[in-house]
């Protein structure tokens, strides 16, 4: 695999040059490059190469000393030994500490790339399964996350159909918001027919005197722009910033979705974020549109009941 780093630990520049322009550089590997032992231990450690290439009798470290020291730091990395004296105690020993292959010189071309690929195919399917593992776990954490979700909506849904009391249903719906989203706050704006504006009637996580008050004009707001154009609104920002929501009210990340009746926009479902720019998702604006949907039902819900009840008396 083109790009792979190597290290070469070598004390001869004949083996470096033959090595390094022969075998590894023609066939895409970095070259990285240490004369002794302690040089190629610390270089080893400090640039995590995917490969050692190691001669055995070395000023300052021997190439077993360099493996010795390696295990007990517990790195990662494939070492070949390579050596103009072997003998089969050597070897014996190279394994145990580690080595994956031990080369007696001179070698072949063909001699050594066969050792490179013997050692690096070992790590590059180790990492291959490591990777599949994440990704694997990361997978089972959305899932897990999404049978969560969806359990979440199914509880609302049930409660809308189940419960009467709208004020209940409509904070369980914004709680249930918040706590999908992992939004700081949250609020559902409806539109009052007679003045045009949006007042709060339910919310989480903002104060009750401030949401009892809580009244914002369509035309310069951003809840405003969602009764508008019936589309829901994803915005964060960077640093300092904030955005406006109402003059004292300011956030760093919010999700706004429209409550409809048909094609007409009712109110609007929203999350925010004040401490933190952490931004909202699409999937977000698919939990809150259905979040938005159940709203919708149960305030319908609430204008039919009362309609019976007013019918019956």
């Amino acid at each position: 695999m083109a790009s792979e780093k190597v290290l070469i630990v070598d004390d001869r520049d004949d083996s470096i040059q033959f090595l390094s322009e022969y075998i590894l550089k023609p066939n895409g590997y970095q070259v990285m490059v240490a004369r002794d032992g302690e040089v190629g231990l610390r270089k080893a450690l400090e640039e995590q190469p995917d490969l050692i290439i190691m001669d055995l009798r070395m000023p300052k470290m021997t190439g077993l000393e360099v493996l010795s020291a390696l295990r007990k730091t517990k790195a990662d990395i494939p070492v070949i030994l390579m050596t103009f004296h072997g003998s089969e105690e050597t070897a014996v020993q190279a394994f145990r500490l580690g080595a994956k292959d031990y080369i007696i010189k001179p070698y072949t071309v063909e001699e050594m790339l066969e050792a490179i690929d013997r050692a690096l195919t070992e790590r590059r399917l180790r990492r291959e399964k490591e990777e599949l593992s994440e990704r694997l776990m990361r997978a089972n954490r959305q899932l897990e996350r999404r049978v969560k979700e969806l359990s979440i909506l199914y509880s609302i849904g049930k409660s809308v159909t189940a419960l009467l009391d709208l004020e209940k249903v409509l904070n369980r719906i914004v709680e249930a918001a918040v706590y999908i989203t992992g939004a700081e706050e949250g609020s559902l704006l409806l539109v009052d027919k007679e003045t045009g504006e949006l007042y709060m009637r339910a919310a989480r996580g903002i104060g009750d005197k401030y949401a009892r008050g809580f009244r914002l004009k369509v035309e310069d707001s951003l809840a405003g722009q969602v009764v508008k154009t019936g589309e829901p609104i994803l915005a964060s920002t960077e640093d300092d910033e904030t955005l406006k929501v109402k003059t004292d009210y300011l956030v760093k990340s919010l999700l706004n979705v429209p409550l409809k009746k048909g094609d007409e926009v009712i109110g609007v479902l929203s999350v925010d974020n004040r401490v933190s720019n952490k931004p909202f998702t699409e999937n977000d604006v698919y939990l809150l549109s259905a979040l938005a949907d159940y709203a919708f039902i149960a305030i319908e819900n609430a204008r039919l009941y009362e309609e019976v009840k007013r019918f019956s008396e």
